[in-house]
């Protein structure tokens, strides 16, 4: 660990909530030879872990899968705004500032500069440039998609204010997918980039 290294997030969260042996179970994710972690995947694994350890930091015993299924509801970005609102309600009827929490979540940048600044820690080959690229594109994607979802519900509002357009209560779901017609599947662009393609031989 560098001595000149200022506090950062992960390392003040890890600190804050006690989450032990945290930092060593990021390393060895990002490290192992097999299977190894993507940022992203990390970054995942921590926002659940840190997700877990708020909730029975007020005494909840979550069930079996509950912690996750929170976290995907909360973060996913094709859930409607009704379901994101109810799992907010049930987890601030547990005692929880959702708004706290989700400030604290991080992000696959956060986690790579813990590890490779705060902990001087490489991946085996160093793959890390080539999935930071694939991470950018993915973040540039995922920007503009939620442009577009802010766009046209602001839209949809002004238009049903001033009586132009009736619409009940609606939510705006954008997801873009990719068609391949050499292999003929088609998934979304996030998936695309999960997996490194398409079903296409390499």
């Amino acid at each position: 660990m560098s001595s000149n290294m200022p506090e950062l997030k992960v390392a003040r969260l890890i600190q804050e909530h006690e989450l032990e042996g945290m930092g060593n179970e990021l390393e060895r994710r990002w490290t192992r030879a097999e299977n190894r972690s993507s940022l992203r995947d990390l970054a995942d694994y921590f926002n659940r872990e840190l997700l877990r350890t708020v909730l029975e930091s007020e005494g909840a015993t979550p069930l079996n899968g509950e912690v996750e299924n929170y976290y995907r509801l909360l973060t996913d970005d094709e859930a409607t705004s009704g379901v994101k609102q109810q799992v907010r309600n049930q987890l601030e009827d547990r005692g929880i500032n959702v708004d706290a929490l989700m400030a604290d979540f991080v992000s696959y940048q956060s986690i790579r500069t813990y590890l490779k600044q705060y902990r001087e820690v490489k991946p085996p080959n160093d793959q890390s440039s080539e999935e930071d690229r694939i991470e950018q594109k993915r973040a540039t994607i995922q920007r503009l998609a939620n442009r577009l979802v802010r766009v046209t519900e602001q839209s949809l509002s002004e238009l049903a204010n001033t009586s132009r357009i009736t619409i009940g209560d609606f939510s705006v779901i954008v997801t873009v997918r990719v068609h391949c017609s050499d292999c003929d599947t088609q998934q979304p662009v996030t998936d695309l980039l999960t997996n490194g393609g398409c079903a296409c031989e390499a």
